[in-house]
């Protein structure tokens, strides 16, 4: 998609410095706070009252894929289950000290044959000072 096909789902479209300002339709905005710029082949999007990336391309209509005038290599697909951890380990670092985000997270995969070993590998890594989290195979539940 191009800038010119972002900008025609939008309201209150105008000029500002190097880009445009609009009304985010990711929520109730009344005074546009919705930045739009075209830069090395992408179009940026930032909210000014917070909405995300996501949230915006979803209100257009449009995937966040759609913001890059050439296709991205295809990425290699992860299994649901794993992305679904990567998600918690994000939210999860919110909750950390500056000192332990830096850290890494250590995935344990189980299932319902080998939960005991899973949690007393997850405990034998957390007692090393490791941060652990311990994920369920896809059908477990």
């Amino acid at each position: 998609m191009n800038i010119e096909g972002i900008l025609a789902r939008l309201e209150q479209v105008r000029p500002s410095g190097r880009g445009w300002i609009a009304r985010c339709p990711a929520h109730a905005d009344r005074i546009p706070s919705l930045s739009i710029r075209e830069c090395d082949r992408k179009i940026l999007l930032h909210c000014f009252a917070g909405c995300t990336v996501d949230s915006v391309c979803t209100a257009l209509n449009v995937g966040v894929r759609d913001l890059f005038m050439e296709p991205c290599p295809a990425a290699e697909a992860k299994p649901h289950v794993l992305r679904q951890v990567e998600k918690q380990i994000a939210s999860l670092r919110n909750t950390l000290s500056p000192r332990d985000r830096e850290r890494a997270v250590t995935v344990v995969l189980a299932d319902e044959t080998s939960l005991d070993a899973a949690i007393a590998r997850a405990l034998a890594l957390a007692v090393e000072g490791e941060l652990v989290q311990i994920a369920f195979k896809e059908g477990v539940g």
